[in-house]
């Protein structure tokens, strides 16, 4: 039987109430990603710390893991748009497993930025994974999510 995880990063809240609804939907386990120091509370600083992680292709520490990655066949990733493409959290995530023949699916919460290059930057980073195009994650219905995951 397939397993799911819904894998989320937050700064806001909003990724994280997507990803709740679509755990819920999908009947999928729930994992927050976490930067092992937080960034900064103060937006303009957030995105300073943001901006210097990418230009840099860093790939920050994370608190936490997934104890067993190997029991899900199938990840879903949540997100918001930052510099156009997914938080470099997310790709420390993503290279910390071997993700070999899952299926990745991304929703990107957004303020008007679309999902950026984040399809590509999750190709690279989980290479040998079927990569799906990320959607919006803003405003997704039931319905939306699941024709979106096929369920």
């Amino acid at each position: 039987m397939s397993k799911t995880l819904v894998a989320y990063f937050t700064y806001s809240g909003n990724a994280k109430k997507v990803a709740e609804e679509v755990a819920d939907i999908a009947g999928a386990d729930l994992f927050e990603i976490k930067r092992e120091t937080p960034y900064s509370a103060d937006y303009q600083a957030c995105v300073d710390e943001a901006r210097k992680e990418l230009q840099e292709n860093a790939r920050p520490e994370l608190s936490g893991k997934v104890e067993d990655m190997s029991q899900y066949d199938t990840l879903i990733l949540g997100f918001p748009n930052w510099c156009k493409t997914c938080p470099m959290p997310v790709l420390s995530f993503l290279e910390a497993y071997d993700l070999s023949g899952k299926n990745i699916y991304a929703f990107v919460t957004n303020g008007g930025g679309g999902c950026g290059n984040s399809t590509d930057d999750i190709k690279k980073s989980a290479a040998r994974a079927n990569v799906t195009d990320a959607v919006n994650g803003n405003n997704l219905s039931d319905s939306q999510i699941r024709e979106w995951l096929g369920l």
